[in-house]
């Protein structure tokens, strides 16, 4: 991307979420049969979740006060200049000691509804080894490579790989400006527009990399249902594949979790999804397969409606 008209805060890849959870423990079971391991724990307080990725942790879980509430999204910024940058032009907080594994820097933005944006800098990313996880020859009714040889898996959690995307919803009268403020002051781009009669209700983001890959969507809002607060739509993280993903939602459903929606296939991004929700009645994905798109991708625009979520799947539950 061109450096020199672009004063926007450049993001360079997703990084984590915050949850604040009534029970704090019942949200740590959860949070281990979804898949992810513990990196930092303080006792009945904090806890850092890590996936199989390098990034150190990519859920923090803290004790809530009163309500479970989410706590916003952080990025990994280019370069500490950044940090600078969200601070001195767009009203960021002082940069400050991130207090977690792997360490760094943050500065804290909010968005006009409210919700935090955490742009992050420095922190330590660790070895990430693959686990065992084999990815599949697969046979074809005309091409058929995998000969005396099985497919075999292991039942239990969907392990994570990384915190992908997330979404948060807007009251009615906020489109513009939301849309505004995130594409004005992050380098986040339209992926897809979603209308209802001539006006965009729906909006996914990646990150701007001009021509270098990301991510079909880092960032999403869409419109609260009336009567409802705003709040986080969902947060996806990544798993291995299909089968993994499907070995996943076996386990949460024989642990009595509460499915939301899946498995199925989206039509933009075309995830493989599976949402479920948490002890505290957040809706948490797990997700494989999805796009890439970078500068040069054309930016769809479909009408609303259950066509324009899923390929294939259980009906769209009222929730979406």
């Amino acid at each position: 991307m061109s450096t020199t008209t672009d004063s926007r805060v450049r993001l360079l890849k997703t990084a984590f979420v915050v949850y604040y959870h009534v029970d704090l423990a019942q949200a740590k079971r959860f949070l281990l049969d979804f898949g992810l391991t513990i990196a930092l724990e303080h006792s009945g307080k904090e806890i850092f979740f890590q996936g199989y990725g390098t990034e150190p942790y990519v859920y923090i879980a803290r004790q809530a006060q009163s309500d479970s509430t989410f706590g916003g999204a952080a990025y990994v910024v280019e370069s500490r200049q950044e940090l600078e940058t969200a601070h001195q032009m767009f009203g960021g907080s002082a940069i400050e000691p991130l207090d977690g594994p792997g360490g760094g820097e943050q500065v804290a933005l909010t968005d006009p509804l409210g919700n935090p944006v955490y742009l992050i800098w420095g922190w330590q990313e660790k070895e990430a080894p693959q686990p065992e996880m084999e990815k599949l020859t697969v046979n074809y009714e005309d091409e058929k490579p995998r000969r005396g040889r099985f497919q075999r898996f292991k039942p239990g959690p969907a392990l994570i790989h990384r915190w992908g995307h997330y979404g948060v919803t807007y009251p009615e009268g906020t489109y513009e400006t939301m849309y505004t403020w995130y594409t004005t002051t992050l380098t986040l781009a339209p992926s897809d527009f979603v209308y209802r009669g001539d006006k965009p209700i729906t909006c996914f983001f990646h990150i701007d990399r001009g021509l270098e890959y990301s991510d079909h969507h880092a960032f999403f809002f869409k419109p609260a249902k009336s009567g409802h607060k705003t709040n986080v739509a969902h947060a996806a993280f990544e798993v291995h594949d299909f089968d993994v993903q499907q070995l996943g939602h076996d386990y949460l459903s024989s642990q009595g979790y509460k499915i939301c929606w899946g498995v199925g296939r989206h039509v933009l991004g075309s995830q493989v999804f599976d949402y479920w929700f948490d002890p505290s009645g957040f809706v948490v994905e797990h997700y494989a397969d999805g796009d890439l798109v970078n500068a040069e991708t054309p930016v769809a625009h479909v009408p609303a409606g259950p066509q324009a979520l899923s390929v294939w799947g259980p009906p769209v539950p009222s929730v979406f």
